[in-house]
């Protein structure tokens, strides 16, 4: 009689891998929660060293120097949160739609969004809502202010793009599903300025979430983010520095050293009152020719490239 041994018994999975981990890697959950915990504690613990050796008065104007060493900031400490997820994950940034951000994509998008905020402020123009005078700056003070809000601007999107429609992005996708995660992330995206910027409505929530949106989409078809942080650099750095737009940001005023004499007329649906360009009723038909343009442009999905 033959007797046939027992097969050693399987080992178990330990029950702490089994809540933060499943047959894809990481919960989306736990993931994002660790992103943003990675991320506001990097920020807060700048913000702690910055205070022992920095007052800023309560209300600063937005200039360009102070823009730029807070996106700095807040992009090095976004980088550093998805690195450690990455490396958590064992993805690549590309995973993320991270890749090439300087390359033909986003130069793209800067065209796109420079014919958006172009757009906006020739119908509102055309409206008599906007007029120029002249220059507001010339010669080598002009050139000096472009180059700092070029930077400015520029470290905004990549921030921006990075931590809304980056890693949250794909976190979000495999838990629920790319679509519901975008309008979530849109949402969202909005919300934050509704709420954490004075003078906000109801018409700016919903022109940044819509372009929020519009940003998603881009990454749906490109399978990357270069589109949206172009488009979202050149708007910014269209409607702030050439055409001298408002931002709330700024206590509803222009920002320092922009390029044209320029002056707003009208009501607030009009001109967008002190939140600018970006809540004049002209940007919802803007928006909408956005998504049917791209749509025939760009045709496939390519995100996420992996299903797991």
């Amino acid at each position: 009689m033959t007797v046939t041994p027992l097969s050693a018994p399987l080992p178990q999975t330990p029950l702490w891998r089994r809540i933060f981990f499943g047959p894809q890697g990481l919960r989306a959950g736990w993931g994002l929660l660790l992103f943003l915990a990675i991320a506001q504690g990097l920020v807060a613990a700048v913000g702690w060293i910055a205070a022992r050796f920095w007052t800023l008065p309560a209300n600063p104007l937005l200039r360009p120097g102070l823009l730029i060493a807070f996106e700095i900031v807040m992009l090095a400490t976004t980088l550093a949160a998805t690195a450690i997820l990455a490396r958590v994950e064992r993805r690549s940034f590309a995973a993320y739609g991270i890749r090439r951000v300087l390359g033909p994509r986003f130069w793209e998008g800067s065209l796109w969004g420079i014919l958006s905020i172009s757009a906006v402020i020739g119908m509102m123009a055309l409206a008599g809502g906007y007029s120029v005078a002249g220059l507001a700056v010339r010669g080598g003070e002009a050139l000096r202010y472009g180059a700092l809000w070029l930077l400015g601007t520029l470290l905004a999107s990549l921030y921006e793009e990075l931590y809304f429609r980056g890693y949250p992005q794909h976190a979000l996708t495999r838990g629920m599903g790319f679509w519901p995660a975008a309008i979530l992330i849109s949402t969202i995206f909005g919300a934050i300025h509704y709420f954490e910027k004075p003078m906000e409505t109801w018409v700016d929530f919903a022109s940044v979430s819509l372009i929020g949106l519009f940003f998603c989409f881009t990454l749906r078809r490109t399978g990357d983010l270069a589109f949206a942080i172009g488009w979202h650099f050149a708007y910014n750095f269209g409607s702030l520095f050439l055409y001298g737009g408002p931002n709330t940001g700024n206590q509803g005023r222009p920002m320092p050293g922009h390029l044209l004499d320029s002056a707003f007329h009208g009501p607030g649906w009009l001109t967008g009152g002190p939140m600018g360009p970006e809540a004049s009723v002209f940007i919802f038909p803007v928006i909408a020719l956005l998504f049917w343009v791209f749509h025939r442009r760009y045709r496939e999905a390519r995100y996420p490239a992996e299903r797991g």
